[in-house]
């Protein structure tokens, strides 16, 4: 019993003095030793000064291209929360050159990735897509953020170097927008719709957008007072691509107004100019539209004013047909 509590003793003591890993001054044969790269990521908007690490992304999935933009390897991270000090940790070792793509967000089971083949498909073939169903969304979609690596990583032969752990940083921008309506103006006795129409379901593996068919947002429209109010979560935006706001009575079954959601809403600067924020750095918008009966015709409205995010984007009568 004493012996063996003498050797336990030498044991602890040894591992104290040399900690386990591949050390040169340890270990005569290091071509076993552990390799790999971590993963960190984080968000920073070019009108941010650091960066941050949203909660929102809860889940991530990171690829690797060769050289040839060829699939290499996939990894996945779940329950994750985000810090400064956060890394999805891989063993991924091939001697090459290599860059990588991440998606995150709450859940990516939401969204459907192309089939894919390591060691076969390329990065070009590779696209990501919200799900619809009939044309429509009817519900919001989650979160969802992209990134990239900054530049290629080149992995060289590190059998007798140990272990080493490159570190590739994500800085992933958000895909997603949330949009609040308050609609003030309008009769109580009848009923509303808002559609918010586009064909930004679909992406490739550089975030940009994919061949799609235009689809519908759809959202019950809820009266508060004497209000109306509706909530959507829509997909990248950005201007000169018609994203279309429809307001329809569906009493009468007559559109109300009907506009390009970016250029002549969010976007707009025929009254007031450059508005103070940016598409690449604001995903949450408010905006509140008023309407007044048109004197000169009791069946149509005049659109008297749009405030977006406390900016006053349209600040003068407008009669809608």
């Amino acid at each position: 019993m004493k012996l063996f509590q003498a050797y336990k003793f030498l044991a602890v003591l040894l591992l104290m003095i040399f900690p386990s890993g591949c050390d040169k001054m340890i270990y005569d044969d290091l071509s076993e030793c552990p390799q790999g790269v971590n993963f960190a990521f984080y968000t920073q908007t070019p009108c941010e000064s650091g960066p941050s690490y949203p909660e929102a992304i809860k889940q991530v999935r990171v690829f690797a291209f060769d050289e040839n933009e060829v699939l290499a390897e996939e990894y996945a991270g779940t329950d994750v929360a985000l810090s400064a000090d956060y890394l999805l940790k891989t063993p991924f070792y091939k001697v090459g050159k290599f860059t990588f793509v991440a998606w995150g967000g709450e859940d990516l089971s939401t969204y459907d990735f192309s089939q894919f083949t390591r060691g076969t498909t390329t990065k070009q073939q590779m696209f990501l897509s919200m799900k619809k169903q009939a044309g429509k969304v009817s519900t919001h979609p989650l979160p969802l953020y992209y990134g990239a690596s900054p530049e290629p990583l080149v992995i060289t032969d590190r059998t007798n170097l140990g272990s080493i752990f490159d570190l590739v940083s994500f800085n992933m921008q958000e895909l997603t927008n949330r949009i609040r309506f308050t609609i003030h103006g309008l009769s109580k006795e009848d009923t509303y719709n808002v559609v918010i129409t586009d064909d930004n379901g679909n992406y490739d593996f550089n975030a940009n957008y994919a061949p799609d068919s235009r689809f519908d947002y759809t959202n019950p429209v809820r009266r508060d007072g004497d209000m109306l109010k509706a909530d959507f979560t829509v997909m990248k935006l950005a201007e000169g691509r018609d994203t279309r706001f429809t307001l329809t009575n569906t009493t009468t079954g007559k559109v109300i107004y009907s506009a390009d959601l970016v250029d002549d809403i969010i976007m707009y600067r025929g009254d007031s100019g450059e508005p103070p924020y940016r598409l690449e750095c604001d995903h949450d918008f408010n905006i509140i539209i008023v309407f007044e009966p048109n004197p000169e015709a009791q069946t149509t409205y005049m659109l008297t004013s749009i405030i977006v995010n406390d900016w006053n984007v349209v600040k003068r009568p407008v009669i809608l047909g």
